[in-house]
């Protein structure tokens, strides 16, 4: 009676308390109870945006060991074997096409270390702007910002800018939380868009420090929310720790989404990495990759853990989202893009 009370008020626009999240989040993600969320928080997502999806793309375009040495991320100065890596402006652009191609992305991210070179960032924002509609907002997944950083990039046609502040930030990382939240407020000032994402989620991450995390990225006025596991790197110092399983991060992408009603700006919320399990618990976005992934010890990850835009099409496809929503409002229908380019179910 409690676990309907609960999701009968998220039905009506009221997010759980943070001791009824503890509640959603120690029940197995095997029970009945976890699948009873699963299924409300799909249907809010269907309402979000009218059973339309949001699919995005992220390109890696430059690697190098990374002083913030998090110790789940595949480029962390002290256990990386990944090798220096760096796209020609070139590629970037070729990468940045090819996931534009079909008309369904809404989004692209480009992804650089926690130092980068803002210069370089800048010419390939412009090379990719040009060579991308107008129906493509263009985001950055790079290092902390200053005001007057965010305020440039914004200047210089920059859409979006992720950054975030993981779970036990300063602990299993050697950034500084307060300056990670700093970015954030930065970027926010800028006018640039910004969203949360609960991660990197592993075994030891109890109910209630799940909980606080999601509410903490709440407090902080996101447009989007997401989760992501961690995924085990056999290099990792927490290799031993084991990695949670797709259905336990549909789960947690389920409270996510009862906590989001509590926002209605809050239209999209993904899944890292995109499942059909997580596109039917409440995540309504997917992500394409390609060029270095931080979760991938390929140097290319398009193939490897890394989806492309057909393999998202055909996901968003068969968890029976209608249609495709880019940044410009305009929408296309997945079943025609489905029969026009994917091979036919048999």
């Amino acid at each position: 009676m409690q676990l309907q009370n609960i999701l009968n008020r998220a039905l009506n626009g009221q997010a759980p308390t943070r001791d009824e999240m503890v509640q959603l989040l120690r029940y197995s993600e095997f029970s009945l109870e976890a699948a009873q969320l699963r299924a409300v928080s799909n249907h809010l997502s269907r309402k979000r945006l009218d059973n339309h999806a949001f699919l995005s793309g992220q390109i890696g375009y430059s690697t190098a060991p990374c002083r913030g040495d998090c110790v789940f991320c595949v480029f962390a100065a002290g256990h990386s074997t990944f090798p220096v890596t760096e796209m020609s402006v070139e590629e970037v652009v070729a990468h940045a096409r090819a996931f534009a191609s079909n008309g369904l992305l809404g989004n692209l991210w480009l992804m650089s270390m926690h130092d980068f070179d803002l210069e370089r960032f800048v010419v390939i924002l412009h090379a990719v702007r040009e060579s991308l509609p107008k129906s493509v907002m263009i985001s950055s997944n790079i290092g902390d910002l200053s005001l007057e950083e965010a305020k440039r990039l914004k200047s210089e046609g920059l859409d979006g800018a992720y950054q975030s502040v993981r779970l036990r930030e300063g602990i299993d990382t050697k950034l500084d939380r307060d300056e990670r939240i700093q970015s954030i407020r930065n970027i926010q000032e800028a006018g640039l868009l910004w969203g949360f994402c609960c991660e990197p989620i592993g075994p030891e991450h109890t109910p209630e420090e799940l909980a606080d995390h999601i509410l903490f990225g709440l407090s902080l006025k996101p447009r989007f929310m997401s989760a992501m596991r961690r995924v085990y790197l056999p290099n990792s110092p927490i290799a031993d720790r084991g990695q949670i399983t797709l259905l336990r991060l549909a789960q947690i992408l389920a409270v996510v989404s009862l906590v989001a009603v509590a926002n209605p700006e809050i239209k999209i919320i993904g899944s890292h990495e995109p499942s059909l399990i997580g596109l039917t618990s409440g995540a309504n976005n997917a992500c394409a990759e390609s060029g270095a992934n931080p979760r991938d010890e390929a140097v290319e990850t398009s193939g490897k853990r890394g989806l492309t835009v057909d393999d998202l099409a055909r996901m968003l496809y068969e968890a029976g989202f209608d249609r495709v929503i880019r940044a410009d409002g305009t929408r296309v229908s997945l079943k025609e893009y489905y029969r026009c380019h994917t091979t036919p179910l048999r």
